[in-house]
């Protein structure tokens, strides 16, 4: 290694830039060296910046950059100036409506790259993530590293992914070299608050006395009022003793509303005859949102802190022989207190308000006989636990031209190798508690529990997740033209050797494939994709699968004979082809396994259990992986001097062979043993999707819009589900949705109960959930199901404007879904579901009562777990469309003529914020994160840029 830097060295330690990169490559190579790390495989080493002309634009494909204009896969592009306004820790979360077909959705606030990141569906797939040509799962990273992010939604752009190319990819490529000039340096520093919104809004202490009254009334109507009238006065008034009649607010006494976030970065890029080269540092910091003290010497918030180093490198050592080096390396840090964070949130949606003060008299940390966990010792007094993890990433790849064998051929070799560790250390302690009790001769104090301590040096370390991933691909190409005909042929044989649990065997993926380009006058379009792949958990004589895929396009306005001023450009395309999805979860199903030390077995005159081994879940010789087949149709066209682009898509994915576990009438239960997954289901999705765009220039000023939209279905085709007496029982010939009881209304005053269909075992009152008797045979069960959720074409789109005018800039992402329905938990929508607990607004405004009877939208108040109302129903699916300002932007770049003497190119001071504003008719809730009690949040973020 240190050869190769010496072979150039005049012209390396010339650059500072390459210096600081030459640096870094030289500290990780040798941490490679103890903990080998991952591996980017960035095939074409060239590739040119993105300009603002839409035909310039390039498309980032697994094994070459391409021209979008020819390209014709079914893929979208967006580019590092499309996310780089986005203030967020992951890079999952800046995607959101920029790009057609994919779905993202944020289901938690909680700090920390766990649980921050967004989930993803791509044409209903979980699609992979792949950074730099390899498959990831990191990616907790630098927003400034993005070159592009490209997804690949057909057959011909994922087919070189072979047994994992059916759910579709997110490649995310990252730099490689400066642009504008030959040398580079980039300062960042930013300045936010996150700030949360829909938070849990909990009920005061009397109106909680009241309501329980109410909600014990209507369970046990007999019973005494467990809130006095005196009580409930004093809570209104105030008066109240607040030790021994507490009226708590946990929620918004534990967990703050506002955190601070802050990010730093450094980056430096060059380009030069012989090299190449992008390297950045970056640090950011969250802090945490519980309450915290200083009487503790350690720190017990949920805080995430992270360090990113990246390095990419290419030298041509001659015009023949060119190598690459790619190194990424992560430390990332979190805490939370030692009680944990979700536990402590469980704590506060499960107390009572009423349930025992913060703190006796005497300070100590106060409970009652049914509350021996205080909140607030579990925030301040349980210890801590902290998170540590470590990535570390090394790719390297060397190329050789072979033009002296035949122009237009080369080879290249590819070692990737990806480290991933996460350890925890817990520091935790216990606290005592003392719960008053009120006796005539006065107040005594009884404890529960010790507090304890931590010793220094002392923890409990645990190794949480421990992965590492090798990839090998060698590849073979043949780049040539004759005449008008263009040729790129590719042949590779490449090899994932994956170990993501040290308790588990490796999984093995393999590939050997050949695709094949081809255009004549760049006007006609063929692609052409063979690849043989294999998943190491199947039956030894059945891990090959063949995956062929076919691609045409036209370029109909570079024929001679087109003539059109009004369009630009016109470009038909279409794709066709197999794909596959070998199931990871698959642990060699098809062997039969044993539980060993399980017990059971009874010898003896006394019956004394023995242990023993026992079977577990049948065996399925015959399983294989999903496959599905794959056709997309396309359209683009440029207007107005390619100022206005427009494309359309339409595809249809049919998939089969897909895991069903047997149930209902396909399968007897009288065997006594859980059935295995077999390979019995068939479903379709296909969908429309669309963009627009238009930017243009008018001197000083510049503006640009775009938009997006998708519609996109699925119905099931089979499920293997035995004969039903019912069509409305089947899933075939529906979406995949959501199953229960369509809700009526409410049971109402004076009408007669024993003359309806009830659910068996429960005798319904005025105010519970009535249930549709689908069948009509006097009964509430699981022949009276139906779909209730998810029956309707989702339509979910983007719409990103902004514009310049001298040394101002601004711009703005507008993102929305409709026809979204969502099944919300009725254990979380009713209040007082565990019989004491929590009481939110949203589960009381509107209940059933003798008074409200034909207006109400909740039933009526019941203490304790509600069979009826509890049932999944259509009565507690929501309708969870909205319309998000996902980001907003705006900056001001200084004059030049300010900066040149100072030898600055450039000064940029912004404010953005993420997360805004949202549009929905879900008051209580936010439509993504739902019920969690980590709310959603937004934040509001400011910074300077300096580039020298």
């Amino acid at each position: 290694m240190i050869k190769i830097f010496t072979f150039q060295q005049k012209f390396f330690w010339a650059k500072p830039g390459f210096l600081m990169c030459l640096c870094c490559l030289v500290f990780f190579q040798g941490k490679a060296q103890q903990n080998p790390g991952n591996v980017s495989d960035s095939l074409v080493l060239d590739s040119m910046l993105p300009g603002t002309n839409p035909q310039q634009r390039h498309v980032n494909l697994w094994y070459r950059t391409v021209s979008k204009q020819r390209n014709v896969t079914g893929s979208a592009t967006i580019y590092n100036e499309d996310v780089n306004t986005t203030p967020v820790s992951d890079i999952t979360n800046v995607i959101a409506g920029r790009i057609t077909g994919l779905y993202s959705n944020r289901s938690s606030g909680r700090t920390g790259p766990m649980f921050d990141a967004s989930s993803f569906t791509l044409r209903g797939q979980s699609p992979l993530i792949v950074v730099d040509g390899v498959i990831r799962s990191f990616t907790s990273f630098n927003v400034d590293d993005i070159k592009s992010i490209t997804v690949l939604k057909d057959a011909v752009s994922t087919s070189m992914y072979g047994l994992r190319s059916s759910n579709g990819v997110v490649y995310i490529t990252t730099k490689d070299k400066s642009y504008d000039r030959p040398f580079e340096l980039d300062f960042n520093v930013q300045y936010g608050v996150l700030n949360q919104f829909k938070r849990p809004n909990f009920i005061n202490g009397a109106q909680y006395a009241e309501l329980y009254n109410e909600a014990q009334k209507n369970t046990f109507p007999n019973a005494t009022p467990v809130f006095t009238a005196a009580t409930i006065a004093a809570y209104r008034n105030g008066t109240n003793n607040q030790y021994l009649q507490p009226n708590n607010d946990w929620y918004n006494t534990i967990y703050k509303n506002n955190a601070l976030q802050k990010r730093y970065a450094v980056n430096a890029a060059g380009n030069g005859k012989s090299y190449r080269y992008y390297t950045s540092v970056e640090h950011l910091a969250q802090d945490g949102n519980f309450l915290t003290t200083a009487d503790n010497p350690y720190e017990t918030n949920n805080f995430y802190k992270r360090y990113n180093l990246r390095t990419n490198a290419q030298i041509d050592f001659s015009e023949n022989i060119q190598l690459s080096l790619n190194i990424f390396g992560s430390i990332e840090n979190s805490n939370e207190p030692g009680s944990t964070s979700s536990v402590i949130m469980n704590r506060i949606f499960e107390t009572s308000p009423l349930g025992y003060a913060a703190r006796n008299p005497d300070g100590t940390y106060s409970g009652s006989i049914q509350y021996t966990n205080n909140i607030l010792a579990s925030a301040l007094n349980s210890g801590y636990i902290n998170y540590n993890e470590r990535t570390l990433s090394a790719d390297v790849g060397l190329k050789f031209k072979l033009d002296d064998i035949t122009k237009g051929l080369w080879a290249k070799g590819l070692l990737s190798i990806n480290n991933y560790y996460l350890q925890s250390i817990a520091r935790t302690k216990t606290f005592a508690i003392f719960y008053p009790t009120v006796s005539a001769s006065g107040t005594t104090y009884t404890k529960v529990g010790s507090d304890g301590t931590i010793e220094a040096g002392k923890g409990d370390p645990g190794i949480l997740t421990q992965n590492k991933q090798t990839f090998f691909n060698g590849l073979i190409g043949y780049d040539r033209s004759f005449g008008k005909s263009n040729f790129n042929i590719l042949g590779t044989y490449n090899l994932t050797n994956l170990i993501d649990s040290y308790t588990q065997l490796n999984q093995i993926y393999k590939n050997a494939g050949l695709t094949a380009t081809y255009d004549y006058n760049r006007t006609y379009l063929a692609e052409l994709g063979l690849v043989y792949g294999s998943y190491n958990r199947y039956v030894p004589s059945n891990r090959w699968g063949f995956l062929p895929s076919l691609g045409l396009g036209w370029i109909i306005s570079n024929e001679d004979w087109y003539t059109s001023k009004t369009i630009n450009f016109l470009k038909l395309r279409g794709s066709v082809g197999q794909t596959a999805w070998a199931d990871p979860t698959n642990y060699y199903s098809y062997m039969q396994r044993y539980t060993l030390g399980a017990t059971g077995y009874n010898f003896g005159a006394t019956a004394s259990a023995v242990s023993g081994a026992a079977e577990s879940t049948l065996r399925n010789p015959g399983i294989t992986w999903e496959k599905a087949v794959k056709v997309d149709v396309g359209a683009e066209a440029q207007f107005l001097n390619n100022k206005l682009g427009v494309e359309v898509n339409w595809y249809t994915n049919k998939y089969y062979d897909e895991l069903i576990t047997p149930s209902g009438g396909y399968a007897s239960g009288i065997i006594g043993q859980t059935y295995p997954t077999v390979n019995a289901g068939k479903s379709r999705y296909s969908g429309l999707e669309g963009n627009i765009s238009f930017n243009n220039r008018k001197q000083d000023f510049g503006y640009f819009i775009k938009g997006n939209f998708t519609i996109a279905k699925n119905k099931v085709i089979t499920r293997a589900e035995g004969n039903f007496p019912y069509p409305w029982l089947y899933r075939a010939g529906q979406p995949t949705a959501t199953y229960g009881y369509e809700a009526i209304g409410f049971y109402q005053m004076g009408e007669d109960i024993a003359k309806t269909a009830n659910i068996p075992g429960y005798t319904p009152q005025p105010g519970d959930i009535k249930y549709a008797d689908l069948n009509a045979d006097g009964l509430i069960n699981f022949l009276d199901q139906k779909a209730i959720a998810g029956t309707k074409p989702l339509f979910f789109f983007g719409f990103n404007a902004g514009f310049n005018y001298k040394g101002f800039d601004f711009s703005a992402l507008l993102e929305g879904r409709l026809n979204r329905e969502i099944y919300y938990s009725a254990a979380q929508m009713l209040a007082f579901n565990n019989g004491y607990g929590y009481v939110l607004d949203y589960t009381t405004e509107n209940r059933w009562t003798p008074q409200n009877s034909t207006q109400a939208t909740l039933p009526r108040l019941t203490l304790g777990s509600n069979t009826n109302n509890e049932q999944t129903s259509s009565f507690w699916v929501k309708r969870a469309d909205y319309i998000r300002l996902k980001n907003i932007e705006v900056g001001y770049s200084l004059p030049a003529k300010f900066l040149r003497r100072a030898k600055i190119n450039k000064i940029r001071v912004f404010l953005n914020a993420y997360n805004p504003l949202t549009w929905t008719k879900l008051d209580y809730l936010d439509p993504e994160t739902g019920l969690s009690g980590f709310a959603n949040y937004r934040i509001l973020n400011g910074g300077i840029s300096l580039k020298l």
